[in-house]
């Protein structure tokens, strides 16, 4: 398949966590039915166990989506794959295990784009931004993948380990060039909410060389105007609301 975002003539859509306003987030039935919808990558967000193993889970907690309680790395893999991560969701996903990157990474193999979300407290010093650069090139998939994080010290860590893959710099807050900071790390995604966007900002971006991806958003109005601006992906709960719009889009 070819390279993330390579040769894109309109704007993606991620799928956050999956389809997760269908099923239960970060799941591979949230995965496949993300597939299903069409959607153009899925989003997923990865953190270690107190093993070691990269599983895929955005919480740092256990007790919102799964029947367990306390901080992830402190419970093995084995411990994890033990909970129910779906039952929370609704009774039909009874039974959902959390997955492996490794398991997600095997299915999604010249099937979809992956963004790759790294949750992590800097201050365990945890190795997860080289085990996912391994994980990923193990399964030769540098090229079907961008790396996310709120982190920056963690993409700087997968820029150290890589000088392939894409990284993709996730912002809650404005930045005051955005162009000079995305050089300084060698990233090559900006990926920020509308709030801090403009078309000539994307212009900008665009004109350097660099990816814009608008955050997430289940407002139909918000992709709209991000549509109109040319924006390279945004992340949804709902993909196939987003996807019906912006085929309306390019009838126009």
């Amino acid at each position: 398949m070819a390279s993330i975002f390579q040769g894109n003539q309109v704007s993606y859509i991620g799928a956050h966590r999956g389809a997760s306003a269908y099923c239960p987030e970060n799941t591979m039935s949230s995965f496949k039915k993300a597939l299903e919808l069409k959607a153009d990558t899925l989003e997923l967000d990865v953190q270690l166990t107190k093993d070691g193993e990269v599983i895929v889970f955005h919480d740092f907690y256990l007790n919102k989506s799964t029947d367990g309680q306390g901080f992830v790395f402190e419970h093995t893999l084995a411990e994890i794959q033990r909970l129910d991560a779906g039952s929370w969701f609704a009774k039909e996903f009874a039974g959902e295990k959390v997955p492996t990157l490794e398991e997600v990474l095997t299915w999604s193999r010249d099937k979809v784009w992956l963004s790759i979300e790294l949750k992590q407290f800097e201050h365990l010093h945890e190795p997860l931004a080289k085990k996912v650069v391994q994980l990923i090139e193990h399964y030769q998939m540098e090229d079907q993948v961008q790396v996310m994080s709120f982190n920056h010290a963690s993409l700087v860590k997968i820029r150290n380990y890589s000088k392939r893959m894409m990284t993709n710099v996730i912002c809650g807050a404005r930045i005051v060039n955005p162009i000079q900071y995305l050089r300084s790390i060698q990233a090559q995604v900006l990926n920020t909410p509308i709030i801090h966007l403009s078309p000539d900002l994307v212009k900008e971006l665009h004109h350097e060389g660099f990816y814009v991806h608008a955050s997430m958003s289940d407002d139909i109005n918000v992709w709209k105007a991000v549509l109109e601006w040319g924006i390279d992906a945004m992340n949804t709960n709902i993909p196939d609301v987003m996807i019906a719009e912006r085929s309306e889009f390019l009838e126009k």
